[in-house]
């Protein structure tokens, strides 16, 4: 069981890995990002809704209380977090993206002790500063171009991470009793609906979304949404949530690796010591948790 756990975290890291490819892939001068996320959204809420209907047809419908932690995790922390992360790929390397990302944990971790007073240990002062001095080197702002673009894209991608980390503490106060697949749901409908209130003007481009934006979208819903997801809760499952967050770390060098395969982008020496400096850094808070 074990040994299944642990191969079921390391699929799922691959896949989330993917996503960059897709997003970079998939939109286009007049389907931007949002819109790609939006139609990656209605294509995984309707795969959802279909599996709820078939395999719990008699729990699909939540309580007002449980409905109401699902909106402000969705609608609040999940719509924010997406849209700033997937935005960011219009600016950045898949890699670069990714590793901003997964700062997260050393942010939970500063909110924790600044806002809940809980103290920091050795261990995570260390993790933190390790964090950030991964990311500067995954920056390599020595050697880039500090446009307008390129510093907002930095700037999206941390509030992806601020947004996730949020998400992360939030999740804490939704009930045990509410089945992962439920909140995968809730979560996608909430900021689906956020979403077009917000870019209502998605309904009158997705009329002529072109077949390669269509086909990324559903790339991102299957493989890095409903699959991933899956795999994710398959793996706590067997090996826990500690492990399991450890083995995630894994979708950093996958995106990596894959955005050198189909994207030709390339890292620098530096910039994979900074990889590497990030992962070492989530792993040691990760341990810290247990």
């Amino acid at each position: 069981m074990k040994t299944k756990g642990i191969i079921y975290g390391v699929l799922s890291a691959i896949f989330f890995g993917s996503s960059g490819i897709f997003v970079k892939s998939g939109y286009q001068p007049n389907f931007s990002p949002v819109d790609l996320l939006m139609l990656q959204y209605v294509i995984a809420g309707f795969l959802l809704f279909v599996y709820l209907v078939i395999r719990y047809k008699e729990k699909i419908i939540l309580s007002k209380d449980i409905l109401k932690k699902l909106f402000i995790q969705g609608a609040i922390f999940n719509t924010l977090m997406t849209v700033c992360f997937y935005s960011s790929f219009k600016y950045l390397d898949v890699a670069v993206t990714t590793i901003l990302l997964y700062t997260y944990p050393s942010l939970v971790a500063l909110f924790s002790a600044f806002v809940l007073k809980e103290k920091l240990s050795k261990t995570k002062i260390m993790a933190i500063f390790g964090t950030l001095i991964g990311c500067i080197l995954v920056l390599n702002l020595s050697d880039v171009n500090l446009n307008d673009n390129y510093l907002l894209g930095v700037i999206l991608g941390l509030l992806s991470a601020i947004f996730y980390a949020g998400l992360n503490i939030y999740a804490k106060y939704i009930v045990d009793d509410v089945e992962e697949i439920f909140i995968t749901f809730y979560s996608t409908l909430f900021s689906l609906i956020v979403l077009f209130i917000f870019n209502y003007k998605f309904l009158l481009k997705v009329a002529n979304v072109s077949y390669n934006s269509f086909l990324n979208a559903t790339f991102l819903a299957v493989f890095c949404e409903i699959i991933p997801l899956t795999l994710l809760f398959s793996a706590i499952k067997y090996v826990g949530p500690v492990t399991t967050s450890i083995i995630s770390t894994l979708e950093i060098p996958s995106a990596a690796i894959l955005s050198f395969v189909f994207m030709k982008e390339s890292l620098g020496i530096s910039q994979i010591f900074g990889i590497i400096m990030v992962i070492f850094s989530v792993v040691l808070l990760k341990k810290e948790e247990s």
